[in-house]
């Protein structure tokens, strides 16, 4: 099943908290999600297992670097970027 996604990772007490968003949002790109980086989360789609493989990898690699919260929102009749964007026209 296709899903669309909104995630946020928080790393907590971290000084330097930008490695782990970025090692975070790369785990999902690299795993062949199409994800989209906003200020405050990342918007993405695909196949329901294939999201939450590779939210588990990369939250469970984020939190070996340090405590974290992850807040996840999920959808499977949300339309994709191209059919809003057609929607638009």
């Amino acid at each position: 099943m296709k899903i669309t996604f909104q995630v946020s990772l928080y790393p907590i007490a971290q000084q330097n908290f930008k490695p782990p968003i970025d090692d975070f949002i790369k785990q999902l790109r690299d795993d062949g999600i199409d994800a989209t980086v906003y200020e405050t989360s990342t918007i993405g789609t695909a196949d329901s297992s294939l999201v939450f493989d590779s939210l588990k990898k990369a939250y469970e690699s984020a939190a070996r670097k340090g405590d974290a919260v992850m807040v996840l929102t999920v959808v499977n009749g949300a339309p994709s970027k191209d059919e809003l964007e057609n929607l638009n026209r």
